[in-house]
């Protein structure tokens, strides 16, 4: 192991490879059903939590535990000298909290708690810094510097093919206003300020889809980039739209993950995104 360990979360939606790669640990949020309680990606499959949509069940999501954050970083003080724990914004939910609670009542080894702001793999991103450095042999400020440098150039797009699932859930309440589902209007979604805000309405999900390449487009020009497509049960979209950006851009790494179950929850099947960073 790394002399600093890095932690995240499970809404960071991290291809497993790079979470074996860099021996991140992912604490998954928990899934609730009825009496039932399910770890992300752990108990539960994204495909389960579809299914239960479509059947009209409805679960709902906690954050992990203060205990489940100190259980994970007691067990990395046996071996790491520091923690850098990077989580899903904090103006989303309270998983930061509860990891920066933890933190506190972990004795014995520095432990640094960073709001990426962000979600999926913007968040993602951060995570996979925070532990390319640590592995490189940087210092705990070290990494915490560069991940806060790195945390305002993220960008992120996502169209989804129904809003109801994240209006249910409270967490876009600028979607409330539109009856996008109704007048076949797909949002464009990205987060500002850590929270999900619409950036564009447009009439079919092929124009979205467009739409977010052009933002790329302008916002990176020719520099190098960095880039991520992610999907809830699209990925034959999510292969042509990584194939797309492969070839429009400089792309220094490209990956291609799928929605955790707990994010299938929030936003339901057919989300197709975008998450970057240019150098």
């Amino acid at each position: 192991m790394a002399k600093i360990a890095v932690v995240t979360d499970s809404v960071a939606c991290l291809p497993p490879e790079l979470v074996e790669a860099y021996q991140i640990r992912v604490v998954p949020v928990r899934i609730i059903l009825g009496e039932r309680v399910f770890r992300d990606g752990i108990d539960v499959t994204a495909e389960q939590v579809y299914e239960w949509q479509r059947a009209g069940i409805m679960a709902t999501s906690s954050q992990p535990s203060v205990g489940d954050f100190m259980e994970t970083y007691r067990e990395l003080a046996k071996e790491a000298e520091g923690i850098v724990s990077i989580h899903v914004s904090a103006a989303m939910t309270g998983t930061y909290n509860a990891a920066l609670l933890a933190a506190q009542m972990v004795p014995g080894i520095p432990i640094r708690v960073i709001d990426s702001q962000a979600a999926t793999m913007a968040q993602g991103f951060l995570v996979l810094e925070a532990a390319r450095m640590a592995e490189a042999g940087a210092s705990l400020d070290e990494i915490v510097a560069r991940v806060e440098a790195l945390r305002p150039r993220l960008r992120f797009f996502a169209v989804l093919e129904t809003v109801t699932y994240l209006i249910r859930s409270g967490r876009a309440p600028a979607l409330a206003a539109l009856a996008v589902d109704v007048l076949q209007i797909k949002p464009i979604l990205t987060m500002q300020n850590g929270r999900i805000e619409v950036l564009e309405k447009v009439r079919t999900r092929r124009r979205a889809i467009e739409a977010m390449v052009q933002r790329m487009t302008q916002d990176v020009g020719n520099r190098p980039v960095h880039a991520a497509v992610f999907h809830a049960a699209a990925p034959e979209e999510a292969e042509a739209l990584q194939r797309l950006l492969l070839e429009r851009f400089d792309c220094r790494e490209c990956y291609l993950t799928a929605f955790s179950p707990v994010m299938g929850l929030y936003a339901g099947p057919g989300v197709l995104g975008l998450a970057y960073y240019a150098e």
